[in-house]
């Protein structure tokens, strides 16, 4: 059974190791963005039957029509795609002394998973969020995450954790395996 690690994270010790649960950040703009799309796609919908409800002849530039309904469409399923990963998705860390899996969930199927060996995984660390893109004093909150380096370079995962959960959830990656360079030991674990 998952137990709260902090913040949002939930977790569990498994026979060697850890599993851990990183959910989606969701915010005040997820709400926003779901409504103004609902909307987008109530009044194209709307449009669109009055449209095609009108005799075939009297309807100007048919296909230029069918090709904005095509658009429409492929958008609406790109909303259920963001609205789906939005409400149910989530990051999940599986850790062994061997070996380390980083899974990106949608409804609890996984969608893609990254495998690292244990002792090719070092230096983790806190990245801070960055700033909004407008002029404005706030960070985006979904711009941070843990990041690690790897010999293939350096690689992340749980966009949008705060700087506790990231502390939490490297102190018990360090219970299971010392990653080299990371930890509370580790002067830079939580700076960028």
């Amino acid at each position: 059974m998952l137990e709260q690690l902090e913040g949002r994270l939930k977790w569990e010790r498994t026979a060697d190791g850890i599993f851990v649960s990183i959910p989606v950040r969701r915010g005040a703009s997820t709400i926003g963005y779901a409504m103004l799309v609902l909307v987008w796609i109530t009044i194209a919908s709307v449009h669109y039957w009055h449209l095609f409800s009108q005799p075939r002849g009297d309807a100007p530039n048919m296909t230029l029509q069918l090709v904005a309904v095509g658009l429409y469409v492929f958008g609406f399923f790109v909303f259920i795609a963001w609205g789906l990963w939005a409400v149910t998705g989530e990051t999940v860390l599986i850790l062994d002394p061997s070996e380390m899996k980083i899974q990106q969930r949608i409804l609890g199927i996984d969608f893609s998973t990254r495998k690292y060996r244990t002792n090719e995984a070092w230096n983790f660390r806190f990245v801070k969020p960055v700033r909004f893109w407008a002029l404005r004093a706030d960070t985006d909150p979904g711009t941070s995450k843990i990041q690690f380096n790897s010999p293939k370079g350096a690689q992340s995962f749980g966009k949008g954790i705060a700087e506790t959960e990231a502390k939490a959830l490297i102190e018990r990656m360090v219970e299971v395996y010392r990653f080299h360079r990371s930890g509370d030991s580790y002067h830079g674990a939580f700076s960028q």
